[in-house]
């Protein structure tokens, strides 16, 4: 009974692994989805809506959190940080609203 739960462990965790290495490309990518997600969410809702900034971030709030967030009136950009990386989105205007800008 042992061995069999032992060699059912060891097939599941097999598949995992060959899971995961052919869809790295679309893991890989999910780190900056938290924080690209937000910071546009975040300036949409702020600049384009003109909410406040409460109802800002629980409109852009996620399940995954958030580590840093910086919010620039003067510059009309927002950045955040989730999971290790960092995006930052910028208002162009009414009409086109924001978008992420790449460094």
């Amino acid at each position: 009974m042992k061995r069999k739960i032992s060699v059912i462990l060891s097939l599941l965790f097999l598949f995992i692994l060959f899971w995961a290495q052919w869809n790295w490309k679309h893991l890989s990518s999910f780190p900056s989805i938290i924080s690209s997600f937000y910071s546009k969410e975040y300036c949409s809702c702020y600049f384009v809506m003109q909410l406040s900034e409460d109802q800002c971030h629980d409109f852009a709030r996620q399940w995954v959190p958030i580590s840093e967030f910086k919010l620039d009136k003067d510059n009309m950009s927002v950045t955040v940080k989730g999971l290790g990386r960092t995006n930052t989105a910028k208002y162009l205007s009414k009409e086109y609203g924001c978008t992420l800008v790449t460094e």
